[in-house]
């Protein structure tokens, strides 16, 4: 129990991180205006609602990734113990209003970093 309530917090805390670099950065910034325009903002690393609605609890850091065309930024990591390690990660919206998304991956021994929460703010 004191595990999922530290993945949902830890998720939590890098979608606010997130959130509020993106309120401070998007003032000047203006709304796609075309598909054009929404293809060249995933190039520079934001992350939309439908690639937010792909990633499922389970997949791994590596596939998340591909899904969002970044590796957004590292907010916390942390030893959990009996070899697990929990990573936060915050990753920028698409589009002119401010928001986030939160992941937290979780690592057990030597597999994968995989996806515990996830929360997102659009």
């Amino acid at each position: 129990m004191q595990i999922r309530r530290l993945l949902a917090t830890s998720a939590a805390v890098a979608l606010t991180s997130t959130a509020l670099g993106t309120v401070a950065t998007s003032a000047g910034a203006a709304a796609p205006e075309s598909a054009a325009a929404s293809v060249s903002a995933a190039a520079k690393g934001c992350v939309t609602k439908a690639e937010y609605r792909k990633v499922k609890k389970g997949m791994t850091k590596t596939k998340v990734h591909k899904i969002f065309g970044t590796s957004g930024k590292l907010v916390t990591r942390q030893s959990l113990g009996n070899g697990q390690v929990l990573e936060a990660r915050g990753y920028q919206t698409c589009g002119s209003r401010p928001g986030g998304v939160g992941i937290s991956f979780l690592k057990k021994g030597k597999q994968s970093p995989k996806v515990a929460e996830k929360a997102g703010q659009f």
